[in-house]
């Protein structure tokens, strides 16, 4: 019989280009590996892989457990270790072992947490990577799944299809606010809800609870939008992310002024929308 954990996820390892590297490392080939979980929908990265890659220990286990006593009294660092799951991944052996893993958002964070002259590197090369969700050949297979998962649960193919699209939009837009200095406790909630206001009027809590009705233990509250709601919320979300990259937005303040901005321009489009 299979494994159930092992079915729910695939592997990868992910080649650490040699630019990214300082002279003293070229010829010496880094990897990280990482799960895709298929119940989240999500990708998981080894923690311990790049603990690896940013200190070039020899004992990257023994430098792990170390950190972690150092920073018991720091309630950020303590914070990502909350968010750390354990998950098997494949060693060098072949064989199957559990292996403290996050996803690439919390990875982000923890990067600039270990002292490294490849800090800057590796985290700006993690935004890239992204969740690389619904992208090339692997990634547009999970969108056919996720696709037919929505239609088996009675969705159109057009909300489906708009629902995808907004997924994509998200995650993109959260990953350039955590490559920018937002954190997700403090600053994700804040720039989400200027930006839904702004484009619908109303704030997300009252949207989903009042309007909606929806219950306060619904998990994807996006996943009861309309179609045109997904639309519009979709473009605002790109317009947040493209004047981040035009102004080059840094820190909590600066990215919240993008985020009042691409609300008004969500808000407009909702009332184009409705002329139409």
């Amino acid at each position: 019989m299979g494994n159930p954990q092992q079915d729910k996820q695939s592997f990868e390892l992910l080649p650490i280009p040699q630019e990214m590297l300082s002279d003293k490392e070229i010829g010496e080939r880094y990897e990280i590996r990482r799960v895709w979980d298929k119940e989240e929908q999500i990708w998981y990265y080894s923690v311990i892989d790049f603990v690896r890659l940013l200190t070039n220990s020899k004992n990257a286990n023994v430098y792990w457990s170390i950190l972690k006593k150092r920073n018991q009294q720091d309630q950020g660092f303590q914070d990502i270790l909350k968010k750390i799951k354990e998950l098997p991944l494949r060693g060098k052996d072949g064989r199957l072992r559990g292996a403290e893993c996050v996803t690439r958002e919390v990875m982000l964070r923890l990067v600039q947490n270990i002292p490294s002259p490849l800090a800057e590197r590796v985290r700006l090369w993690l935004a890239q990577v992204g969740e690389e969700k619904l992208q090339e050949v692997e990634q547009q297979t999970q969108a056919e799944q996720l696709r037919a998962y929505y239609i088996h649960q009675g969705r159109t193919p057009e909300w489906a299809d708009a629902r995808i699209q907004n997924l994509l939009s998200r995650n993109a837009l959260t990953d350039e606010w955590a490559a920018r200095g937002a954190q997700q406790h403090l600053h994700f909630g804040l720039l989400t809800a200027t930006i839904h206001r702004g484009t619908f009027g109303i704030s997300p809590t009252d949207h989903h609870h009042t309007v909606k009705q929806l219950p306060k233990s619904t998990k994807n509250p996006r996943d009861h939008y309309t179609e045109e709601e997904l639309g519009v919320l979709t473009l605002a979300e790109l317009a947040a992310r493209r004047m981040h990259e035009e102004h080059n937005s840094q820190g909590a303040a600066q990215l919240l002024q993008d985020a009042q901005a691409a609300g008004a321009f969500g808000g407009n489009v909702k009332i184009v929308l409705r002329k139409c």
